[in-house]
């Protein structure tokens, strides 16, 4: 019952959502401005996490890996090739792409904690090389002045003009969701999800499946990281570092996996929650992580998650597996 009210009460929340982002862009402080912004990036970023985790049952900490290969790409291409940032921003989602479809096969060959510490081996690894690698990324000081995009010759220099920005490519990336979700590809997800044995007996190709999981969640992640850096006309390691990789799995488990909107909620919560706590000075951080762990207990399967992660037989199979099986 409960999480029948939850799918239904999404499409109003949905709604609200969009009505808060109408109103904050036009009612809205600089600062407001500012956080919702961060609040639409980051929310692509889980969303992707999403694909990868909430519909295809795949533990992986490689987000930020992904996110630093669109910040740093987009960067060094935009300054020192003199591309335009447009340019950059889609070279570095394909670099993101082949090096998904590069290290994904072999590491998604291992399931389970071994798939995490892996994926987290390569996370830390990538802050690592961004924080050492002086001569291409200037280590710890990291890289400022990248130049803008721009629609037109207009500059996206502003706070305004970003702000729509931002909001417009988390739409398409919710989009890009719900069409997956409710296609053949997520049925085999979440056959994934359910057992990677029952779905390879159900004639899914596992490998493939996990592959394009792991390849679009790294396209997605690589746009968002090149947005944000375009935002903030700046890239450093601090970006990528564990904190980051931490915030983007408190961003799904409590927004919700597997849910349309819980990473926006997720997102706006773990961004606006710490300005609202400002005032608790010491006690801020302590406070803080008590409500998530309260909110994680009380609705351990998020805000808007699933709670069971189990589907039918018959919402699994594609249709021509279902006309045969004689399920409905």
């Amino acid at each position: 019952m409960i999480e029948l009210l939850r799918r239904r009460a999404e499409p109003l929340v949905l709604a609200a959502i969009i009505l808060v982002v109408i109103a904050a862009g036009f009612f809205g402080s600089r600062l407001t401005v500012y956080n919702m912004t961060i609040t639409a990036l980051y929310a692509m970023v889980v969303i992707s996490l999403n694909i990868v985790l909430g519909l295809a049952g795949q533990v992986s900490f490689a987000q930020t890996s992904f996110m630093a290969i669109g910040g740093y790409g987009s960067a060094l291409m935009s300054l020192r090739l003199g591309l335009d940032p447009w340019l950059a921003l889609l070279l570095s989602a394909v670099i993101a792409l082949l090096a998904a479809l590069a290290i994904g096969r072999p590491l998604l060959r291992l399931r389970g904690h071994y798939l995490a510490m892996a994926t987290f081996s390569l996370a830390l690894g990538t802050f690592s090389f961004a924080a050492a690698a002086t001569d291409w990324t200037n280590g710890t000081i990291g890289i400022s002045g990248i130049p803008p995009l721009s629609i037109a010759g207009f500059a996206l220099d502003g706070a305004g003009s970003f702000y729509v920005l931002s909001w417009c490519a988390c739409a398409i990336a919710v989009g890009i969701f719900a069409l997956l979700a409710h296609s053949h590809i997520g049925r085999a997800w979440r056959a994934l999800a359910n057992g990677q044995d029952i779905a390879a007996t159900l004639g899914i190709d596992v490998p493939t499946y996990k592959l394009l999981a792991f390849a679009i969640g790294a396209v997605m992640a690589s746009v968002a990281g090149s947005l944000y850096v375009e935002f903030t006309s700046f890239v450093g390691p601090d970006l990528y570092d564990i904190g980051i990789i931490i915030n983007l799995f408190l961003m799904l488990f409590v927004g919700g996996r597997g849910s349309l909107v819980g990473p926006i909620l997720g997102a706006g919560l773990l961004t606006f929650a710490p300005q609202f706590l400002a005032g608790l000075e010491q006690y801020q951080n302590l406070v803080f992580f008590i409500f998530l762990l309260v909110l994680i207990i009380v609705w351990p399967a998020g805000l808007f998650g699933r709670v069971q992660d189990s589907a039918p037989l018959q919402t699994i199979l594609p249709i021509r597996l279902r006309r045969r099986t004689g399920a409905p």
